[in-house]
């Protein structure tokens, strides 16, 4: 089954990945079939998250990188592979079973080595003269290709000149080669006469009977000997199709894709070539055949965005893949969908409470570990209820989650924040990293970093960070970043900013700015206190 991916934002926090575990848990078991929803992130877990997750025992969703459509997520036709060595007669006979026109041909590894049409096998059945010579055939080929039975192999491949003896005993004896297949009904005379000649391949016709001189004498001569239910004419004509494939099949100059080959490159390529179908590897083997009309009817890849809703915070490629519900309680942003969709956003401070919500009235048991991740979230974006955006919903949800996990809310929550506001051994770009959201504002473009600190000093990191700040400020041509350092004991946050608006500051805080930092006493919330205050001034200008 298809998965659809749930993701939370990018550089996701306890909220992000908490939530999308916890959603995934609740649509597989809504819809009560064969589980595919599945859970990732858009980036490296923080402190915080890995202590939620190994507390509740939980593993770390998988990195989800893009969700740019690959070949591996459309449906092609499954592939029929024959092996080179087949004759060209059971490579017919699979085509007509199957109403095909092009198989893939593979070595005994079953990698792939070329393709071969329907067209190719009927100019080369009408085009093989009798003279073999180019081509080396299995007897296994022939007797296939020719029903027939084998009285004696002799363990040689046939490659040679082919003659049908239906002429005189003395006109036959000059057509006779060293090496060559003779074809030939119940003529004792003659099969005597091939077989002391050394023909390699003594082929007869009309299911005649091999008396034991003529097995005595191709044992004694090692030449093979086959026995048909054909007549001479049948059998002459239906030799052409005992050549093995790999003669007839293009091996140069194909056109293959890889299974990860993205599927916007794959249309460009298509627009070159007007071949009916292209071979599809992995790991040199074929995995499916790709037609016009398989690109012609992908939808792309199905996601649920929990924690956000903007494109700019989201997976890349997002654009082109179907997005099929949003949970989310921040702004309503940029995004965009093609079709109508479930789209529940709620004025809380957590969309694990959203989340939670949705159990509860559709009676869905939760287990105690995924109630655990849901009041983490909670009291990860509540900052233990002390945001401005914490609902008495979310408090209430917590409460109950708590209860169902097993935990002390306060203990726990204490536990929490001091793993993950550890920075030792951070970098300023890991520092900055964690919890980064970018947003567009008409013309503008800000960015706001989040650090949750608990007793904690920059010291020389802050130098650093600064540095960093300054050279991402450049590259992504922000107008405005801001690093956040939420004091979750003493209720307030410092702010590191870079940019060319300082007045924009100042006019969306009311206090005087000047330098890199500034601190706000009571704002802790991203959201709610500093997001609208910004777009309020930007607007103004």
């Amino acid at each position: 089954m298809k998965p659809i991916y749930v993701l939370g934002h990018q550089n996701p926090d306890t909220d992000s990945i908490c939530s999308a575990i916890a959603y995934s848990y609740y649509k597989n078991t809504l819809t009560s079939q064969e589980s595919c929803y599945e859970p990732v992130r858009l980036g490296p877990i923080n402190n915080e998250t890995r202590f939620v997750l190994n507390h509740f025992n939980m593993p770390v969703p998988a990195l989800l990188e893009n969700v740019y459509a690959q070949l591996s997520d459309i449906a092609y036709d499954t592939p029929l592979n024959i092996r080179e060595s087949a004759p060209l007669s059971e490579v017919w006979h699979i085509m007509m079973e199957n109403n095909i026109k092009t198989v893939n041909i593979v070595d005994e590894d079953f990698s792939f080595v070329g393709l071969v049409t329907l067209g190719d096998i009927a100019k080369a059945s009408l085009e093989i003269s009798h003279d073999f010579s180019e081509f080396n055939v299995p007897l296994q080929n022939i007797v296939e290709t020719l029903s027939g039975e084998v009285i004696y192999d002799s363990g040689n491949n046939f490659c040679g000149n082919v003659s049908v003896a239906a002429m005189k005993i003395e006109d036959v004896e000059t057509r006779l080669i060293k090496g060559s297949l003779i074809i030939v009904g119940s003529r004792k005379d003659v099969q005597l006469l091939a077989l002391q000649k050394g023909v390699n391949t003594l082929v007869l016709t009309g299911d005649a009977l091999v008396t034991e001189e003529v097995l005595e004498l191709a044992r004694a001569n090692n030449v093979n000997l086959v026995k048909v239910p054909h007549d001479t004419f049948t059998a002459a004509k239906l030799l052409n199709l005992s050549v093995p494939v790999h003669y007839v099949a293009k091996t140069k100059g194909l056109v293959t894709f890889n299974i990860d080959d993205y599927v916007d490159d794959v249309k460009e390529a298509l627009l070159k070539y007007k071949y009916r179908y292209f071979p599809v590897l992995s790991n040199k083997k074929t995995v499916g055949m790709l037609a016009r009309r398989h690109i012609l009817e992908f939808v792309g890849k199905n996601v649920v965005l929990v924690d956000h809703n903007e494109t700019a915070q989201s997976v890349e490629g997002l654009e082109q893949e179907q997005i099929l519900e949003i949970i989310d309680h921040h702004r309503i942003g940029s995004i965009e969908t093609a079709q109508p969709i479930i789209f529940v956003n709620r004025p809380v401070g957590c969309t694990a409470t959203i989340i939670y919500n949705l159990y509860k009235e559709n009676n869905i048991p939760i287990l105690p570990n995924i109630a655990g991740l849901m009041c983490a979230a909670i009291l990860s974006d509540t900052l233990m209820f002390k945001s401005p955006t914490c609902t008495s919903e979310d408090v209430r949800s917590a409460q109950e989650l708590a209860q169902i996990a097993g935990i002390e809310l306060e203990d726990f929550a204490r536990s929490m924040f001091v793993a993950g506001t550890s920075l030792g051994g951070k970098t300023a770009k890991e520092i900055f990293y964690t919890d980064f959201k970018s947003f567009p504002v008409g013309d503008y473009k800000i960015g706001v970093s989040q650090v949750n600190i608990y007793n904690t000093k920059l010291g020389s990191l802050k130098d650093d960070i600064i540095a960093f700040m300054q050279e991402l400020q450049v590259e992504g041509d922000y107008d405005i970043l801001l690093l956040m350092l939420t004091d979750v004991l003493n209720e307030g946050s410092e702010f590191l900013y870079v940019g060319s608006h300082v007045e924009v500051l100042s006019r969306a805080f009311g206090i005087p700015i000047a330098g890199e930092s500034f601190f706000l006493p009571h704002v802790v919330s991203r959201k709610k206190q500093v997001i609208p205050q910004l777009i309020s001034a930007l607007r103004s200008l």
